[in-house]
Parts: C-alpha cells; sequence; structure tokens
C-alpha cells in the first residue's frame, strides 16, 4: 500500500524533450500511454498487465479497492481499467469518487458482473465502456485504443518535434509527412533519434 502522496508522485514519470550540447541530435522521450488496471483476481491482472506492456503502455497494477481510488486520484493515468468487485472499496464506489474529480479520465469497467443493471448503472455512472468476463484479449486492446483515440486531444497523443510526429495511440511514426513503417518492438523504444 502506498503511504504517502511523495509516494504517489515518485510514480508519475516527467516529460523529457532536449537536445545535446548543440550536437545534430535530438531524443524525444516517447512517454508510454499509462494505464491503471484495478483487479481483484492477481492472476488476470498479471495476464493483462504483460499483455499491454508488449504493446507498449506503461502499467500499474493493484488488487485493492482503496488503493486504486488513491493511485487514480492522485496520479495521471491515461485509462483505469476497473473491476467491480474489488476488496475494502468496489469498484462502483471508486466510479462514483473519480467521476466527480477526474470527469475526463477514460474508465473501463472489466468484470464478472454481466447483468443488464450492472452494464447499466455502470455506464450511467460514467463508465466510458464496460466488458464483462470471460473476455478475449484482441477485443480488450482494441478497446482500449478506442478509448484512447477519443479521451486524447491531439496534442496529447501526438508528439511532434521539427517535421518528426509520433502518435502514440495509432503507434504511427510519420518524418516530413512520409510514415516510417516500425515494428511493435522498434515503436516501444523509448528514445528516437535523428
Amino acid at each position: 500500500m502506498l503511504n504517502s502522496r511523495a509516494e504517489l508522485a515518485s510514480m508519475t514519470p516527467e516529460p523529457f524533450v532536449s537536445c545535446s550540447k548543440g550536437l545534430p541530435v535530438l531524443e524525444v522521450k516517447a512517454h508510454l500511454m499509462r494505464v491503471l488496471i484495478a483487479e481483484h483476481d492477481p492472476a488476470l491482472a498479471s495476464f493483462v498487465r504483460k499483455g499491454l506492456e508488449a504493446e507498449h503502455y506503461a502499467v500499474d497494477v493493484t488488487t485493492d479497492g482503496e488503493q486504486a481510488r488513491a493511485m487514480a486520484g492522485e496520479l495521471d493515468y491515461d485509462l483505469l481499467m476497473l473491476d467491480l468487485n474489488l476488496p475494502r472499496v468496489d469498484g462502483v464506489t471508486i466510479l462514483r469518487h473519480l467521476r466527480t474529480r477526474k470527469p475526463s479520465l477514460p474508465i473501463l469497467v472489466l468484470t464478472s458482473r454481466n447483468r443488464v443493471e450492472d452494464r447499466v448503472q455502470c455506464l450511467d455512472l460514467g463508465a466510458d465502456d464496460y466488458m464483462g468476463k470471460p473476455f478475449s484479449f484482441a477485443e480488450l486492446s482494441a478497446r482500449i485504443r478506442a478509448l484512447l483515440r477519443r479521451s486524447h486531444l491531439p496534442a496529447a497523443a501526438v508528439l511532434s518535434v521539427a517535421d518528426l510526429k509520433i502518435d502514440r495511440v495509432e503507434r504511427r511514426v510519420e518524418r516530413a509527412g512520409k510514415r516510417i513503417e516500425l515494428t511493435s518492438k522498434e515503436f516501444g523504444l523509448r528514445n528516437i533519434s535523428r
């Protein structure tokens, strides 16, 4: 469990754009999209974390509702994946809490509660999407990309330096208007040099 605001703040990466001592090298540290997984099942949370990290997301995981509420409230995440069956503070309570404090944070509910009433309640409380378990990881990944596409202003999702553009949501790189084809692994590299 996190014990202080300082611990929470220390988990937040700082933006970085610099030139190196007048040399013709320009580095851009492309920050990964940050996802918080709040899931009561550690094995499932680990599976989803590994899948998202393989797609080059920065992922934090908690299995505790109280910690999920604190992390989502204090840190800057691009998306929250929320289970409703968390111990200590349930997902519906967290959803209500966050919607008053962070109305623009995309929240995807991923839960074993598959009743229509549960889906309607969460969507009415402000969830952006709702998926029942069991689920397809490919579909989960597509839903995350769709939520991130809709939630980020172009300036937040696209990093630009001179004629270089990096779209963190679409995972696309262009230089002088020409697309640069990169593998998933190449895109995940944190530094791009010229």
